[in-house]
């Protein structure tokens, strides 16, 4: 959904060329307003697709975007505003073919779909853009879940068309038929046949080819994302909306959208999932902790670097729950088992004197980490099955810190050397 900061820049600069130029403030009975729905793209930013509104008017010699997923890079403290959420977002008019030629490039289909409206209607939404588009009305505060690229074209349809929007519009895989027929079968996005879904189950099907990225979502995310999703709600991600837009009918009856089209065919495919994924690798790490029942050199270096790595994560979690207006990210249940904690009392296990309240925060840590795993599929927050293999080495690791008496006995013993307690 959201441009490289390159094109960013250049959109911003062209766009202040484009608003010097007479532009027609009346559209004519040939006009045609339709949606634009660019496939996902290879890279984080555009995974899920990118949404916008297109006008032509081959009277009026008229044929521009309308793109409510650009930025100003030039913003003062762009990077920091943009981490903690507080960069705004720009609805852009520019001539359609820029907005084509830039997904051309990056080899991504791009679906168009029709409206059934007359002039009068037509006019109404043109006004309507026109108008957000103004320098004083153009900015606002994104949001990932509710006020995107998408999200804003949902609710342009909503406030100048008032449709009969579906209920639900996905009961069996025979119902996207005709839609994908429409596309000659481009359209490749198949949605889950379940009524109820949470945002974050939304955004599981983009992300089958990136499992790191998932990984950094699903660690990123609160509680906020496994909200039950509306159908209203699909629509943040751009190809629901294309499948809502299809069974949605206007005030009198008739469909809102009567004509598909693929203006740009996919010859891009999208890179397969590496061999490497996070299970795979957090649990051959699991496996490569074990290690520290023998080594006592290698337990200490261990022990501090985890411990010191997974509070560092809670603290990035505590960042993006209190210092940002990211809505997605506060309350994070995550913070159950990234504890920032970590830092100290590691540190403080291997190279302070005073043990017995070290021991006692590590004993704590470990039933606590034991009864998140007992609990799991209860925990409200969805879990990364990646999660599992890091909260067992908290949970055992925790557990031979501040019971070091207690298994002091299965480690392994030296001929002649009195072995050292399991720490």
């Amino acid at each position: 959904m959201m441009k490289n900061y390159l094109y960013a820049t250049w959109l911003v600069l062209f766009a202040l060329f484009f608003s010097e130029k007479a532009i027609p403030q009346t559209l004519s009975v040939e006009s045609e307003i339709t949606l634009l729905t660019a496939s996902p793209g290879d890279e984080l930013y555009s995974v899920f697709g990118h949404s916008a509104v297109r006008v032509v008017d081959t009277v009026n010699q008229l044929d521009m975007v309308f793109n409510y997923g650009t930025f100003d890079f030039n913003t003062p403290n762009f990077y920091l505003k943009f981490i903690r959420g507080k960069l705004l977002y720009k609805l852009s008019a520019y001539p359609t073919k820029y907005f084509i030629l830039e997904y051309q490039g990056e080899g991504r289909a791009l679906f168009e779909q029709s409206f059934n409206l007359t002039i009068n209607e037509k006019q109404e939404v043109y006004d309507f853009l026109m108008e957000n588009a103004k320098p004083e009305n153009a900015y606002y505060h994104y949001d990932f879940f509710y006020d995107n690229c998408a999200t804003r074209i949902r609710d342009l349809v909503d406030i100048t068309l008032k449709p009969s929007w579906p209920e639900y519009y996905v009961q069996s895989p025979d119902v996207l038929d005709h839609i994908k027929t429409g596309f000659n079968q481009e359209f490749t996005y198949e949605p889950e046949l379940n009524k109820v879904r949470s945002f974050r189950d939304m955004l599981q099907p983009f992300l089958v080819n990136m499992p790191w990225s998932a990984f950094g979502i699903d660690l990123a995310l609160g509680l906020p994302a496994d909200e039950i999703a509306t159908p209203s709600d699909f629509m943040f991600l751009p190809d629901e909306m294309l499948i809502s837009f299809a069974f949605t009918s206007l005030p009198d009856g008739n469909p809102l959208i009567y004509q598909n089209h693929v203006l740009l065919e996919k010859f891009s495919p999208l890179s397969p999932a590496g061999f490497f994924n996070p299970i795979k690798v957090f649990w051959a790490l699991f496996i490569f902790s074990l290690l520290s029942f023998w080594f006592k050199k290698f337990r200490k270096f261990f022990d501090l670097t985890f411990f010191t790595l997974i509070a560092i994560t809670g603290i990035f979690i505590l960042f993006l729950w209190f210092f940002t207006d990211h809505v997605a990210t506060k309350t994070n249940l995550n913070l159950f088992w990234t504890l920032p904690t970590h830092i100290y009392f590691i540190w403080a296990y291997y190279f302070s004197a005073e043990r017995y309240p070290v021991k006692l925060y590590f004993k704590l840590v470990s039933v606590f980490s034991f009864l998140i795993l007992v609990f799991w599929n209860f925990i409200p927050q969805d879990y990364n099955n990646a999660f599992i293999p890091m909260v067992l080495i908290i949970a055992y690791r925790s557990f031979l810190l501040g019971f070091p008496e207690v298994l002091s006995k299965l480690s392994p013993k030296k001929k002649g050397r009195k072995h050292d307690l399991v720490i």
